[in-house]
């Protein structure tokens, strides 16, 4: 996901009349303890989808491509592909890609990226839990495995965006497994730098560092990181103040993304959006803040 997004994951709803009061309302009631409450797992549906993979692997690959699952986790790169893009690795046609729809291949995609995540999750989630401190807790890790819906739609999306491959949009999303640490803003500064180089010290390494205190959509730091064991994962660093802001505005982000919004409905989704992210307080020093990126 871009930085400048919020990044919580919701359903796309066109506004209807009266949701200008709706929101302001919603924004103003907005209370962090009730949201971390609602908050629901998504590990129930993650044990499963190893199973589901292998069986529409089964029904759809050849058995060239069957002798793969002595992998762990079969890698986006090799059998995967060759489903959704319809060609061999020599550059042959397939028998069985193009019977599958785009939403088809876009969730076969996604559940090879899940599956991926899912295995590396365990040792992340431990080294990002390391990060904690009296004045910094992690925060939404029931939702840090994307959906599968939300997965499958970003990888059409994106698609459709870049005027690419579903594979290779698929090979583009860096926040399957995503992570988010709020501090407190008198000890942003210092916990930013000490947070990432501690992840570093564990064989991470920073791909995207994004600073966007001071932006217009977004108050915070986005940042994109390769795990020790080759898996992509987004870390945002939040106050407390900035991360209910985040929580709250999503809703007019779905109005402004959605393409079936009126332009009306767009435009006071913008407004409410920019006046939420201009009540948001930037710590001292945090817009200075910097990280190198891996060579």
């Amino acid at each position: 996901m871009n930085a400048g997004q919020e990044l919580t994951e919701g359903y796309t709803r066109t506004p209807a009349a009266g949701r200008k009061n709706h929101l302001t309302r919603s924004f103003r009631k907005f209370q962090p303890a009730r949201f971390s409450r609602r908050i629901t797992g998504a590990g129930t549906w993650v044990r499963s989808l190893t199973a589901m993979f292998i069986m529409m692997m089964a029904v759809l690959s050849p058995v060239h491509v069957l002798e793969g699952y002595a992998s762990p986790v079969p890698d986006l790169h090799e059998s995967v592909p060759a489903i959704v893009e319809d060609t061999n690795t020599d550059g042959t046609r397939t028998d069985f890609g193009a019977a599958l729809t785009k939403k088809q291949k876009s969730r076969i995609l996604a559940t090879a990226l899940l599956m991926k995540a899912s295995a590396a999750e365990p040792a992340v989630t431990a080294d990002m839990k390391e990060l904690e401190r009296r004045n910094a807790q992690l925060q939404g890790l029931d939702y840090r495995l994307k959906s599968i819906d939300s997965l499958a739609r970003k990888i059409e999306s994106d698609a459709e965006e870049d005027q690419t491959s579903l594979a290779v949009a698929a090979n583009g999303i860096s926040d399957v497994l995503r992570y988010t640490l709020t501090c407190s803003a008198d000890d942003y500064s210092e916990m930013v730098p000490s947070a990432l180089a501690s992840l570093q010290s564990k064989g991470y390494t920073v791909e995207k560092f994004r600073n966007a205190w001071g932006g217009k959509f977004y108050q915070g730091i986005n940042v994109h990181l390769m795990s020790p064991t080759g898996v992509r994962v987004e870390l945002q660093f939040h106050t407390p103040q900035s991360f209910a802001v985040k929580q709250a505005s999503h809703e007019v982000y779905e109005i402004r993304r959605n393409p079936a919004s009126s332009p009306e409905a767009v435009a006071e989704a913008t407004r409410l959006s920019l006046a939420y992210n201009a009540a948001v307080v930037a710590p001292q020093g945090a817009a200075a803040i910097v990280w190198p990126l891996a060579a």
